[in-house]
């Protein structure tokens, strides 16, 4: 047994500043947090924010070939001088046992519960944790929150090597690639007006579920030509595959998935292939599985929805904020992200904290932009634009201290500006998706009041949440659903069951349908299968063919208004190549298997309301993007959805009015359920009008509010025979004018004209 620079049975009482120690944030200040190698020295820097009123801290360390590591109870009462009870009662919390070779080091109170040891024998891979003795004699042992590899969420942390890749596409890093969308205070709308985000989901982006295995699909999603940018839900250290928003260490990926630098050689390969890469972050709350933050110090202020939330603004917070603020610092400098995406701002419980991330990736990243998930949907704060500051980076940071700390006392302040660059549009995501989903006059009023104000927020139809937070179907089976009224044609013993049932049997049709063997099916079979569907009732073929068709054109209906809506855009993984696989919430915490084996119940009580289990090993593999094929007679419809996605893709990108042009004026047909929006930018002029009603318009639709004195010809269709439609157009005609209107509009579709 060895133990370094003790010396002593007892350990003396830690020298306590009575001056508050000068820690800033300039860069060497956010890099010194948790375990640093020093290449040059060969020795490691640990620095930890702990109790303020804790006895004692050390750092454990031992080599990363160790294998089982046995007890060290004898330690606990020797060296650190604890009574039995306590040092039992230490083991008891351990994360995993100690070895006799591992070597503590006492680590030095600099004040204000900041902890450090310097120059110690740990090399790049090495396993440590911390003792923290806290002032009532409890033993915790706990891994670095500024853990930055993490192989085990209860285990010991590991000493990170950030010399572990070496970067190819330095053009790209270095601002000389033009396809790279960067954030500088000196652009308007800073390039994000060019983003059209794929949202990802690494585990379900292949088989395999692995960063190294993703690139197989980077190159397909650049060969498609449909985006600018990817968006990976979030990589932070969980205990299983999962979606990500259970992240426990905030610096650490998730090793689930792959090491840290295959996550780095899959950004630089992306970026590559000419796509920019979004990150995700949780800064709103801990996930419950692997959280040991409440023993490491006052990290924590309480439980929230869906997990332990974190300590902002309560009693010793300066450091919990530098903590997260560090972990978007690190996802910016070291994977070299192009942008960072922030899961649910409104829930963080402190705007102070945003504003601090913002003014410190302004400062340090400043090429990094920000996105929130905010819903706050009458704060504009959020993203309020960016101006260069009147007052030095330090003075806002004593800013935000100075007003946290009000805050602290109960004198109640918000910072006047939060200052991200963009935001999600869910009041804009609500509008479209009932509009092409249940068409109706106050849905078209909503979509004519939000796509006017939409312009720099993140547009989109669906995301992960629309998906697998209901019943984990996409689209068209969720219209299948709605227009069948399938909730009425299944049995159920719970409105949840039945809704679930439907669901699921609306997503059993869609599989039928793309089948190879449909097209050969007769009525009689059809009724036989819809039955073993749950389904109650008979739907002909025929129609279930037109009402399939019907969610096609809808689903190109509910993109193609987003991208020709001015602003970054954003479609989920799958979407523009109509994937009809599901994307089922699916996590696995440490302890689930077990409970499930110890109590059915708990299986049973997930099912009823999921409709199935989300054990990874059972719903991810539903997941995975392309695990339903389409095959008979929709064998096309991806190659279909594709070309159609990619030509709005080469519009947006030779039309700069459909990136970041101002609305002339929009126009509601009530009673046709039409919509049209006039966009202008410079000499360019554009008229999207979007058909989200049932009514067929042959060559003899008109509208009083089309744009006076100016010729207008068709440049894009929706209802195109190569996307799979049925070919009503305008084109060919350069006399489309108010006088001469005459348009030819199929249902579910929309057409876009250019000012001649």
């Amino acid at each position: 047994m060895k133990v370094e620079n003790i010396g002593l049975t007892r350990v003396p009482s830690p020298k306590i500043q009575t001056k508050a120690p000068s820690f800033k944030r300039n860069w060497a200040e956010h890099a010194s947090w948790g375990a640093n190698y020093v290449k040059q020295k060969g020795k490691t820097n640990f620095k930890l924010f702990s109790f303020p009123d804790a006895k004692a801290v050390f750092v454990e360390v031992a080599d990363k070939a160790a294998g089982k590591l046995s007890n060290i109870k004898e330690r606990l009462v020797g060296v650190l001088g604890l009574t039995t009870a306590a040092a039992a009662a230490g083991i008891n919390k351990e994360l995993t046992p100690a070895d006799e070779n591992s070597k503590i080091y006492p680590m030095e109170h600099k004040g204000d519960g900041v902890f450090e040891a310097n120059d110690i024998d740990a090399k790049p891979n090495d396993k440590y944790r911390y003792i923290v003795v806290t002032k009532d004699n409890d033993v915790n042992m706990v891994k670095d929150p500024y853990s930055k590899k993490q192989e085990n969420i209860h285990g010991w942390s590991s000493v990170y090597d950030t010399e572990n890749y070496e970067w190819k596409n330095t053009n790209w890093l270095e601002g000389k690639d033009s396809r790279r969308i960067v954030r500088k205070p000196d652009e308007p709308l800073r390039g994000l007006e060019r983003l059209v985000i794929d949202e990802v989901n690494i585990p379900t982006l292949t088989e395999e579920g692995t960063f190294e295995a993703a690139k197989k699909r980077i190159d397909e999603i650049a060969k498609k030509g449909t985006t600018t940018a990817i968006e990976l839900m979030p990589v932070e250290n969980t205990f299983s595959k999962q979606w990500g928003y259970d992240g426990v260490d905030k610096f650490a990926v998730n090793e689930n998935l792959g090491q840290a630098e295959q996550l780095k050689e899959l950004i630089d390969y992306s970026h590559g292939k000419g796509l920019n890469v979004i990150i995700d972050m949780v800064p709103n709350h801990m996930g419950p599985d692997g959280d040991y933050l409440s023993q490491t110090g006052p990290y924590i202020k309480g439980s929230g929805e869906f997990g332990n939330l974190l300590n902002y603004e309560g009693d010793n917070n300066r450091y919990v904020r530098d903590w997260m603020t560090n972990a978007a610092l690190w996802w910016a400098k070291e994977f070299k992200v192009d942008g960072i995406r922030f899961d649910l701002t409104n829930k963080v419980g402190s705007d102070y904290l945003l504003r601090q991330i913002a003014v410190e990736v302004n400062e340090h990243a400043p090429e990094v932009f920000l996105i929130a998930e905010d819903h706050e949907h009458k704060r504009h704060s959020i993203t309020s634009y960016y101006e260069p500051p009147h007052i030095t980076h330090d003075e806002q940071l004593e800013f935000v201290d100075h007003n946290v700390e009000n805050n602290r006392k109960g004198l109640k302040t918000s910072p006047w500006s939060i200052g991200f660059d963009s935001e999600w549009d869910s009041q804009y995501k609500e509008s479209v998706e009932k509009s092409v989903l249940e068409p109706n006059t106050f849905a078209l009023n909503d979509l004519d009041n939000y796509i006017k104000t939409s312009h720099y927020r993140v547009k989109y139809g669906y995301s992960h949440d629309e998906i697998g937070n209901e019943d984990g179907t996409r689209f068209i089976p969720k219209y299948i659903a709605r227009h069948f009224n399938l909730f009425v044609s299944v049995d159920g013993d719970s409105q949840a069951s039945k809704g679930q049932k439907a669901a699921h049997a609306a997503q059993n049709i869609a599989e039928l349908v793309t089948s190879e063997d449909f097209e050969n099916m007769t009525n009689t079979e059809i009724a036989k299968t819809e039955k073993s569907f749950g389904i109650n009732r008979f739907i002909p073929k025929q129609e279930l063919i037109n009402v399939f068709e019907t969610a096609v054109a809808k689903q190109k209906l509910m993109l193609g208004t987003v991208m020709t809506t001015p602003g970054p855009k954003m479609f989920f993984q799958g979407d523009d190549e109509a994937d009809l696989s599901y994307f089922k919430f699916f996590r696995e915490l440490s302890d689930d298997a077990e409970k499930r084996t110890v109590d059915p119940k708990e299986r049973e009580n997930i099912v009823n309301q999921k409709g199935y289990d989300t054990l990874e090993s059972i719903a991810r593999p539903d997941s995975v993007i392309g695990s339903m094929k389409q095959e008979g007679l929709y064998k096309n419809l991806k190659e279909e959805m594709v070309t159609f996605n990619a030509d709005l893709k080469k519009l947006l990108d030779s039309s700069e009015v459909l990136a970041k042009g101002e609305f002339v004026g929009t126009y509601k047909d009530n009673q046709h359920l039409v919509h049209s929006h006039h966009l202008k930018l410079g000499d360019e002029e554009l008229l999207v009008i979007k058909n989200y009603g049932h009514g067929f318009h042959s060559g003899n639709y008109e509208y009083y509010g089309f744009p006076q004195g100016s010729n207008w010809k068709e440049i894009f269709n929706s209802d195109a025979k190569k996307y799979g439609g049925s070919g009503y157009t305008n084109t060919g005609r350069d006399d489309i004018n108010n006088m001469n209107q005459h348009l030819s509009l199929a249902p579910n579709s929309f057409i876009i004209l250019q000012k001649i």
